[in-house]
């Protein structure tokens, strides 16, 4: 199956935008593949995934990468691989980037929802973390998830 550069549904999840190349229906439920543009310096806050391994293709930017203790600085054609339940976080650099992410099961219903429940106004950490965790990715930190200042 071929994918022009804009097609899949797209999304905004807080300054990044998303577009979704494989959706868990077409893929027997196994993984979803993103493609996401973020501004500088942003990023989630650090998690882990119970339910599969993810994927990281560099496609333009760089990015600083946390897999459990490990620091990696991610650059153009740079692949990065998370296994399962490995703590992890990036954080776009000086002019933001772009990557191609395989996430693991039922996690794009995480970001669907929190990117519809945003249009409608500003959502509680505990709340998007509550849903978060619901599908499949677990935070372990509140610390600067996707440049949001919180205590």
């Amino acid at each position: 199956m071929k994918f022009s550069a804009g097609e899949g549904k797209s999304i905004n999840f807080y300054s990044t935008k998303m577009v979704f190349k494989t959706i868990l229906s077409e893929e027997r439920n196994l993984y979803t593949t993103i493609l996401m543009t973020h501004p500088p310096f942003v990023g989630p806050a650090l998690h882990l995934h119970p339910n599969g391994p993810e994927t990281f293709y560099i496609v333009e930017g760089e990015y600083t990468f946390t897999l459990d203790a490990e620091t990696i600085e991610a650059v153009k054609g740079d692949f990065i691989e998370v296994p399962v339940n490995v703590p992890h976080k990036y954080k776009s650099g000086l002019h933001g980037g772009q990557m191609l992410v395989t996430s693991p099961p039922t996690v794009e219903k995480y970001f669907l929802y929190i990117a519809e429940e945003l249009l409608k106004g500003e959502v509680s950490l505990e709340y998007e973390f509550k849903v978060a965790e619901q599908n499949g990715q677990i935070f372990l930190d509140r610390s600067d998830h996707w440049a949001r200042k919180v205590p």
